[in-house]
């Protein structure tokens, strides 16, 4: 993979119709700065709508995948004359709602995205890092890595959406837990838990997720798209509403070119190959 040099907090490379955004500021453990949330919203779009890209996978340099929010960026002793911090929010309720909500837009781009994304935590995912994770539709952890939403540990209400994502997928209780409590925990309880689908050795981390993302690269692209929409949905939908829904995709799906492809390719004995049309 060649990565383009247009940004300065992640790298962005394509191979094998496979992008792979990398948070690189591994020095400050790949914290959500402002460049950062930027440079990834921007890759994400160019991901999301470049034909040669099916698969999404999002990990981070170093040891860290992202350790949410810098904290030198944070506090209430600063008053509204200090030097604002480069990354940071000014110190008024306003200034920091705004903050914020463009920091927000990061976990928004990564949903709205119609091919799978997948997140590979190679290093410790907390606070704002975990959320990203969590917005991601699957997600690969080291077995050495931690996760947790540590926002109680400095007197934070999760506002990355953590809330909303977190119960989704681990459920109300243990989704209570983990926010009240802050702990980080490894990959093998998070795996435990449901919070992550596979958790791997560090070391084989990468090649465990790029195998599984060239076999999806393999698949329909329309129907994995119509299907994520469909699941993700159906998370706020009533049955009558899903169906509904799923009328539209599968008669969408029932017309396509890759069905067609995929019937001459049963009947011919041979894997298919499809185009997402």
């Amino acid at each position: 993979m060649e990565p383009d040099d247009r940004y300065t907090a992640i790298r962005y490379e394509v191979d094998e119709r496979i992008a792979l955004i990398t948070f690189d500021e591994p020095e400050k453990l790949n914290p959500m700065s402002q460049a950062m949330v930027a440079e990834t919203i921007d890759a994400l779009d160019r991901a999301a709508t470049d034909p040669e890209v099916l698969v999404v996978v999002v990990t981070g340099a170093g040891r860290a995948f992202s350790a949410g929010g810098d904290v030198r960026t944070l506090g209430p002793d600063r008053t509204a004359t200090d030097e604002p911090a480069s990354d940071g929010p000014a110190s008024g309720p306003f200034e920091r709602r705004a903050w914020l909500r463009r920091t927000q837009r990061l976990i928004l781009a990564i949903r709205a995205v119609e091919k799978p994304v997948i997140a590979a935590i190679n290093g410790v995912a907390a606070g704002g890092g975990c959320d990203i994770a969590l917005a991601c539709d699957i997600r690969f952890m080291a077995r050495e890595a931690r996760i947790g939403e540590i926002f109680a540990n400095i007197g934070l209400f999760p506002g990355t959406g953590g809330t909303w994502l977190l119960p989704r997928v681990v459920g109300i209780e243990k989704a209570l837990e983990l926010i009240w409590t802050a702990e980080l925990i490894d990959g093998t309880e998070a795996h435990r838990i449901g919070l992550v689908g596979h958790v791997v050795a560090r070391e084989s981390l990468m090649d465990e997720v790029l195998a599984f993302a060239r076999r999806l690269t393999l698949g329909p692209p329309l129907a994995l798209a119509l299907a994520k929409a469909a699941l993700y949905r159906g998370l706020d939908q009533d049955l009558v509403a899903a169906l509904d829904y799923a009328c539209t995709a599968e008669a969408i799906t029932l017309t396509s070119r890759d069905h067609a492809e995929g019937i001459r390719a049963l009947r011919e004995k041979r894997p298919p190959s499809f185009e997402g049309r």
